[in-house]
């Protein structure tokens, strides 16, 4: 049984990215070599940078807002017990007594709103944060670069679909041949049986492998 296919890694890895922006530098190329955690390229980080400074001064004032929120509860609350002893000494009328307790009341409700506007924007700053982080493309396998689909200066853009940056084969060493055989062959093909190919490369060279 003869038949063509095309020889690949038996595991490549595509590496994408998960935000849009300018190709800044590239660290890798065709052929590489490169590890687990290794810098392939950087993605242009300055409007990023901006996003995170902005979501840090949000943090900050959500945090001063719930600080003079408690300096309102603490002030309210020294109201509403001063009245209450006036009241008690009919020297203020029951609707400011009320008055007082009601904005005790409505002080305490606003620190639970100004803590959740600071878990809001803490949270906005991860998200930001973490934007960033993925300017850095980073290879999560070891392995040779065998596809680079990327230059400096050009824009990607992270939208509906992650796009391709780099493919990496994990190990070179073991190779697969996708091939079709065709339908009168395959009843004769069974697993583990030896095979000799040759390809374009190296036609004088006959190499051997087994049906997987």
């Amino acid at each position: 049984v003869a038949a063509t296919g095309t020889v690949n890694a038996i595991t490549t890895v595509s590496v994408g990215t998960q935000v849009s922006g300018t190709i800044a530098q590239l660290f890798a190329d065709f052929n590489s070599q490169v590890k687990k955690g290794q810098l392939l390229a950087q993605i242009d980080s300055a409007s990023f940078e901006a996003q995170v400074a902005q979501a840090r001064a949000n943090l900050m004032l959500a945090e001063a807002n719930l600080e003079k929120s408690k300096v309102a509860v603490r002030d309210t609350i020294l109201t509403f017990e001063r009245n209450k002893i006036l009241f008690g000494k009919n020297f203020i009328s029951k609707s400011d007594l009320d008055a007082s307790e009601t904005a005790y009341l409505s002080a305490q409700a606003q620190i639970k709103a100004s803590g959740a506007q600071v878990e809001q924007t803490r949270a906005a700053l991860s998200l930001a944060q973490t934007n960033m982080r993925y300017t850095r493309i980073i290879s999560p396998v070891n392995g040779t670069v065998i596809s680079r689909n990327i230059d400096v200066g050009q824009t990607v853009a992270a939208s509906f679909q992650t796009p391709t940056l780099f493919s990496i084969a994990q190990d070179l060493t073991k190779m697969q041949i996708k091939t079709n055989i065709d339908e009168a062959d395959i009843g004769r093909i069974q697993l583990n049986q030896p095979v000799t190919f040759t390809v374009d490369a190296y036609p004088e060279i006959i190499f051997k492998g087994k049906v997987s």
